[in-house]
């Protein structure tokens, strides 16, 4: 009946090489930057799991909520870039997402299947679809390989 249970952490930051908060916050404290506009990080993983399923990277100041979700093997396999358009509007500006051919795959490898999805507040958007590779490998900084 009971669903695996999903552990939740808060912090300042977070480290995509070490794949780790930065900076440990209370979930009251998080409470507190979110209502102030500052950025935190909300990480949820498996209970037992040594690395997240999914992290969700916020900043309101900056009108912006990023998500991140990982596979069962710590490889990032979708971005989410959402885009605070008013008090009442959240738009999913951009998605992207892997497809590894198998366990053994580096995390964004370039012969992964790729595909991309953005859209644009005025009704208009791009999506291109790139199979068994791409334009480079991703250099690891946490900023995705744009």
């Amino acid at each position: 009946m009971g669903g695996p249970v999903v552990e939740m952490s808060h912090a300042e930051g977070w480290d995509f090489q070490a794949g780790a908060e930065v900076g440990p916050l209370s979930p009251q404290e998080a409470r507190a930057r979110d209502s102030a506009g500052l950025p935190y990080v909300v990480a949820y993983r498996a209970a037992g799991s040594a690395g997240p399923f999914e992290v969700r990277l916020v900043s309101w100041r900056d009108h912006y909520a990023g998500v991140w979700v990982y596979d069962e093997h710590g490889r990032r396999v979708e971005h989410l870039e959402l885009r605070l358009l008013d008090e009442d509007r959240l738009l999913r500006r951009y998605t992207e997402r892997w497809v590894y051919a198998g366990p053994e795959v580096p995390e964004f490898e370039r012969s992964s299947d790729r595909t991309v999805l953005e859209l644009f507040p005025g009704g208009t958007g791009l999506a291109v679809a790139q199979t068994s590779g791409r334009r480079g490998a991703h250099d690891g900084d946490g900023a995705g390989p744009r």
